[in-house]
């Protein structure tokens, strides 16, 4: 640095040292070096990424922390949409050290770690990005109560991803059944979501608790999904009987739908009983 190098100089890739550094196991001592030397330690990479992404990434919470304090915006998305919040999610980051008072509540919440109530700075980042969104990251690995406090502090819980699906529908695609009971606890729409729809979701993984649960809570049996497949067609194709069943009880129709009919997902599964049960209704 004293030869006069350029603190700021990017790669091939856009980053600098401040990227290089923010990885680093010591990287809150050189990141105050960089920062002190006017290094800048917000540059975006070609990737959109910003050293905070790469910190939020390895779960530290004091480069997170000495970013912040230089003015790193930690609601920046990245070319994917996401945010430094949505990268520790998504890691399934967590820091056991004491909260950082300093930082903003915003560098706890990256890390799922309890915030103050009533903060506003806490708002920020919980919903920006323009692709996954930190609800959806934290309910695909099942982090409970990361999944609480995301909500807790604004998350919009029927939010949508690129392909049209909520955050409880991503929770039931990857098996997450305590991250989608703690969405409906905090009001999920269980119709919600303009691609796969909840019941669809749990008709194909043969959730036969989770499906009674949705039914029970107004979920539209006989909605159809981009391919106009109800969640009986759903659970026919995937053979689960136990699902069809289910759904039948609901009051799923047996000629709803405009795609392929349930019958022939029985025919076509060799479910036999299941052929005989829908011929008589």
């Amino acid at each position: 640095m004293e030869a006069g190098a350029d603190l700021s100089h990017a790669d091939n890739d856009g980053k600098t040292p401040a990227h290089v550094a923010a990885g680093k196991e010591h990287a809150e001592a050189l990141l105050r070096v960089l920062k002190e030397a006017g290094a800048d330690l917000s540059h975006a990479a070609i990737d959109g990424s910003t050293p905070t992404h790469v910190a939020a990434k390895g779960g530290n919470s004091e480069a997170l922390r000495v970013l912040q304090e230089a003015g790193a915006d930690l609601s920046h998305a990245d070319n994917e949409g996401k945010t430094p919040a949505h990268v520790a999610a998504e890691k399934g980051a967590e820091v056991d050290a004491e909260d950082v008072r300093a930082a903003r509540p915003t560098v706890a919440l990256a890390f799922g770690r309890r915030l103050r109530l009533g903060a506003p700075e806490a708002r920020a980042g919980v919903n920006a990005g323009t692709g996954q969104r930190p609800l959806h990251a934290a309910a695909e690995r099942g982090l409970v109560e990361m999944v609480r406090e995301l909500v807790g502090k604004g998350a919009e819980v029927d939010a949508e991803d690129g392909e049209g699906r909520t955050a409880l529908t991503v929770a039931l695609a990857f098996g997450q059944e305590a991250a989608a009971r703690a969405l409906l606890e905090a009001g999920a729409g269980v119709n919600a979501g303009t691609g796969r729809r909840p019941l669809h979701v749990a008709a194909e993984k043969g959730k036969v608790e989770m499906l009674i649960e949705l039914a029970g809570k107004g979920a539209e049996v006989d909605a159809e999904d981009r391919e106009g497949r109800t969640a009986l067609m759903v659970a026919l194709a995937f053979g689960q009987e136990g699902a069809a069943r289910a759904l039948l009880e609901a009051g799923a129709g047996v000629n709803a739908g405009t795609g392929q009919r349930p019958l022939h997902a029985a025919a076509k599964r060799g479910m036999e009983e299941m052929v005989r049960e829908l011929l008589k209704k």
